[in-house]
């Protein structure tokens, strides 16, 4: 739809979850013979005091923890050769040490992240930087519950709600759970890593901004910002720079961008490119590119000018080549163990086949998903790249989990994706155990790592394929609708 248009476009969020209409749920169940597997009503005074004040709680939680278990784990009495603390969190507190002292952040040896981490450590005490990743944290959650809620409450589609998970729990209940009160994040958190704080706020934040509807210009200018702020502190958001480009697009378009049929023929792709094109070229996903292209670079130029040519060569240029066969749940790590000290040119080659893969995946899912259901294509994309990846640690696992919340209702929980969750919790128990012998046990358990990273990788895919699966079964409506309002 063109700027000069007398009509705009309205991005109404639409979703599958149920408005908070119990009395209609539970008349509905009734009619259909079945039972109303939720109950309605918070269980007791204390769950509802504790979701009401969820944001609190939550945060209150991450920082005792983030004091008790340092205090009881980092002298390793309990578990001998295990610290509760994340080996990072000691670089960051050390580089902001050095920022202290007016030396450059990158003096200090393994540290391979923006200068500005560091230098906004740099004002806390050593052990105060842990609770600042904290209340990221909690943030991070915070964001999240919002944004479910609003889904819901700009829902117009009831006759969907059977195709989100199962409604045993409050949907308020249901919403905290997801990362407030979710172990796996408040144990990141509280052992220092800074993913919270550096990259997730950041991509939640412009995903907020992004769904929030309004001016199309100032929300491309906002979230270009934020967008570009999030690639600069790790490099990976980048991917989803076309799915952004895409929504934002079809926003400016109307509904014709979200309905573009797929080319069923080589005679056709040129018209669809050429639509795609078109769209794409708007004054709103161009101010989108160009913000966060602008703001990428300024901040890369700031590191240069502050910390020279080592700020863009650790902090920038590293993550292209890093290798780590240690702590990684890769299917590549036994290759890079293997070659760390040659050049294996087996594993570079077989790092550019699935570079040529996760590539097409990521076009496909920008293109034909997101300008529907932007998480959705964002789960997918971080999902795939996360498993396909050289390294993957703990804390890479948030990076998909942090989204999965914002696209839940765009799956069921079908006997399917209950045995591939099962597998895959059984291949990191797996990994787990055999990781455990070689590294702190000194067993020879090289292959059988290399083994248990084989089976991880595939249960990966295997839980994929099968939440796409059921996301199939009820993809008939779009996440995202477009309506023109006259003005």
């Amino acid at each position: 739809m063109d700027q000069g248009n007398d009509s705009r476009v309205d991005l109404t969020l639409t979703s599958p979850f149920p408005q908070m209409d119990f009395e209609k749920d539970s008349q509905r169940h009734k009619l259909n013979g079945g039972s109303l597997r939720r109950d309605p009503q918070l269980k007791g005074p204390t769950v509802s005091a504790i979701v009401s004040h969820a944001f609190w709680v939550g945060l209150g939680v991450r920082l005792f923890l983030a004091w008790f278990l340092p205090w009881a784990l980092d002298d390793g009495g309990i578990l001998p050769g295990v610290s509760y603390t994340d080996i990072d969190y000691h670089v960051f507190m050390d580089a902001a040490t050095y920022i202290q002292k007016g030396s450059s952040p990158y003096d200090r040896t393994t540290y391979r992240y923006t200068p500005f981490l560091a230098a906004l450590l740099s004002h806390l005490p050593r052990k105060g930087g842990r609770f600042l990743i904290c209340v990221a944290d909690a943030l991070c959650g915070q964001l999240i519950v919002t944004m479910r809620r609003k889904q819901r409450n700009l829902t117009s589609n009831e006759s969907s709600m059977a195709a989100s998970w199962p409604k045993r729990l409050d949907l308020n209940l249901e919403d905290v759970l997801w990362w407030l009160f979710n172990p796996l994040a408040i144990n990141i958190c509280t052992r220092g890593s800074a993913e919270s704080l550096i990259v997730l706020l950041p991509v939640l934040i412009t995903v907020w901004i992004v769904t929030s509807g309004g001016n199309s210009l100032a929300i491309a200018t906002l979230a270009g910002c934020w967008h570009g702020i999030a690639v600069h502190a790790k490099l990976y958001p980048i991917i989803y720079s076309l799915s952004f480009l895409t929504h934002i697009a079809v926003s400016y378009d109307g509904p014709s961008a979200v309905h573009l049929p797929v080319p069923s023929s080589i005679s056709h792709i040129s018209g669809y490119v050429h639509g795609w094109k078109r769209r794409l070229l708007r004054p709103a996903p161009v101010l989108f590119g160009v913000c966060s292209i602008g703001v990428f670079a300024g901040l890369i130029y700031l590191s240069l000018l502050l910390y020279g040519q080592k700020a863009i060569d650790e902090g920038l240029l590293y993550h292209f080549v890093r290798v780590d066969h240690r702590h990684n749940y890769s299917m590549h790590w036994y290759w890079i163990y293997l070659g760390r000290s040659t050049e294996d040119e087996s594993m570079a080659l077989a790092g550019r086949l699935l570079l040529i893969t996760q590539t097409v995946l990521l076009i496909t899912t920008s293109v034909m998903v997101a300008p529907r259901n932007l998480t959705l294509a964002m789960f997918v994309q971080t999902f795939l790249f996360v498993a396909h990846n050289k390294v993957i640690t703990a804390q890479y696992f948030t990076w998909y989990l942090c989204l999965l919340p914002l696209c839940s209702a765009s799956f069921r929980l079908t006997r399917r994706v209950v045995e591939a969750l099962a597998i895959l919790l059984v291949s990191v128990g797996f990994w787990l155990g055999s990781a455990y012998s070689l590294e702190m046990l000194g067993f020879g358990f090289h292959r059988i790592v290399w083994m248990a990273s084989l089976i991880f990788f595939a249960a990966n895919v295997h839980l994929l394929r099968a939440l796409l699966a059921s996301a199939q079964l009820h993809s008939s409506t779009p996440v995202y609708s477009f309506t023109a309002k006259k003005d």
